[in-house]
């Protein structure tokens, strides 16, 4: 099997990975949550169903929470970016969700198997699209969020930035503007549950 049938993976520093889809150090989809094949040539790259499509496992909060006001500031401050989203389990369940977004009507929707990734082993990812219909438009960074000593905790947080052919950047370009942007948010987080808190 060629390298684009697996995760491309590299360990850069503290965690980084790149890559455009999460698997077990086999090559097998990482266990927890539906993929499906993508084809590419004669490879094919396991990936999380698409996200309309996505199954729900969380019916969402009753009021807005810290974390969809976070996403809102920063949505509403960075017009660079497409779009955000944070993951983690929510209060009750066992299970990664989209806990906040900028498409509400997807929030409940179950994590990747990327987004649980970087939630669990503190791992930021950077997926340049490769492979799908958003390669060259938009490159997304998957950072684990930090609270407010600095210290990771399990949740994930995608930040999808604009990309074009032209822009001269390649696809690590993004990652440092993604962990300023994450790290901005650490003194507002005293931990995952607080996410959780109706404001």
């Amino acid at each position: 099997m060629s390298l684009f049938g697996t995760k491309l993976a590299i360990a850069l520093g503290a965690g980084l990975m790149l890559g455009t889809a999460a698997c077990s150090p086999g090559g097998q989809a990482a266990p927890g949550n539906a993929v499906e094949e993508v084809a590419v040539g004669n490879d094919s790259i396991p990936r999380a169903p698409s996200t309309p499509g996505t199954p729900k496992n969380w019916a969402g909060p009753q009021q807005k929470i810290l974390a969809q006001t976070l996403v809102d500031e920063l949505a509403a401050a960075h017009p660079e970016v497409v779009s955000i989203t944070i993951h983690a389990v929510p209060p009750g369940l066992s299970e990664y969700s989209m806990i906040a977004g900028t498409f509400p009507d997807r929030i409940g929707n179950m994590s990747s198997p990327g987004d649980i990734i970087t939630a669990k082993k503190g791992a930021t990812q950077v997926e340049s699209k490769w492979g799908t219909e958003n390669y060259g438009k938009k490159v997304s960074i998957v950072l684990p969020l930090k609270n407010k000593v600095g210290d990771y905790i399990p949740v994930a947080m995608v930040v999808a930035f604009k990309q074009s052919p032209d822009s001269g950047k390649i696809d690590t370009d993004f990652m440092q503007p993604g962990i300023v942007i994450r790290d901005g948010l650490n003194s507002r987080i005293e931990n995952a549950e607080a996410l959780f808190s109706p404001v």
